[in-house]
């Protein structure tokens, strides 16, 4: 695995540890105060994203390259989101989620990581046979 695909893979599972500490914290919240339970209810759909993406770095093995592109896709909804939510309630969370994930989509996008995630070629022939012999 290429350094820029493990730096990566690092920052989606701080992020998605960040967002599941956010909805422990948003829970234990609505124990204590169930008055907003709706409103928290509706904040709680925010961090889907991130934990999407936590979900999808651990599929990183399979090495598919639509594991990449769905990673790129949720990385570029968690600011978006953040900005609807800007615009609804005037937070600035968006402000700290866009570079994170510009950061995270400029090192996928990157060749290293395109080579990485690119399918592997399939031999015609088995391992455990022996090798066809070579044109002379």
């Amino acid at each position: 695995m290429p350094l820029s695909v493990s730096v990566v893979r690092n920052l989606i599972w701080f992020q998605a540890t960040l967002a599941l500490i956010s909805v422990v914290l948003l829970i234990l919240g609505l124990v204590l105060d169930p008055n907003d339970f709706l409103e928290d209810l509706l904040y709680a759909l925010v961090y889907l994203p991130p934990l999407a993406a936590g979900w999808l770095a651990n599929q990183w093995h399979t090495r598919r390259p639509r594991v990449r592109l769905a990673t790129i896709a949720v990385q570029l909804a968690i600011p978006l989101l953040d900005f609807i939510h800007f615009l609804i309630e005037d937070t600035l969370d968006w402000v700290l989620t866009a570079p994170w994930s510009a950061l995270i989509v400029t090192l996928l996008l990157l060749p290293p990581a395109r080579t990485w995630f690119a399918p592997t070629l399939q031999t015609p022939w088995s391992p455990s046979q022996p090798a066809p012999p070579a044109a002379t």
